[in-house]
């Protein structure tokens, strides 16, 4: 009787080659570059900075206005406009590093009754462990590290934008 022609491999084998390719899998997802959105955000019911009553605004507006600022943000960039920031010693579009940022919202009602969304963005590595949460953190001197933009829920547009 002949041996048979193809062995099955040895199960340790099989066993690595399964672990391999479930961390390859693992590591590409964790390894998202085209994420947009920061992971790290806080909502603020009102500012104590500010004249506006306050709201809190909802998942789907904080959404749109994220969605907004890139269009407002690729629109600047297609008509010769775009916004810079500094990174490593080199002029980026400001597009390119929102995902560096963590977001601190803002609901605000103004004296007409419009609803926007003030936008703070703090560097990642500017804002602490928990400091960048707090209410005053943008009070302090490190006006570098942080910038801020609003977006109107009525009238659907970016405007105000602070760098």
């Amino acid at each position: 009787m002949a041996p048979p022609l193809h062995h099955p491999k040895p199960l340790a084998v099989m066993l690595k080659q399964t672990i391999y390719i479930l961390t390859i899998l693992f590591l590409t997802g964790c390894n998202n570059s085209e994420r947009k959105h920061a992971q790290n955000f806080v909502i603020f019911e009102s500012d104590t900075k500010d004249k506006y009553i306050g709201f809190r605004p909802k998942k789907s507006q904080i959404d749109d206005a994220e969605q907004m600022l890139l269009d407002y943000l690729e629109t600047k960039t297609k008509t010769n406009q775009t916004i810079f920031v500094t990174s490593l010693d080199k002029k980026v579009p400001l597009q390119d590093q929102l995902k560096y940022y963590k977001r601190r919202y803002f609901g605000q009602t103004n004296g007409e009754g419009e609803k926007t969304i003030k936008i703070e963005f703090v560097f990642v590595r500017c804002g602490g462990q928990d400091e960048w949460k707090k209410i005053g953190y943008t009070n302090v001197k490190t006006k570098d590290c942080w910038w801020s933009v609003k977006y109107s829920i009525d009238n659907d547009q970016i405007y105000d934008l602070k760098l």
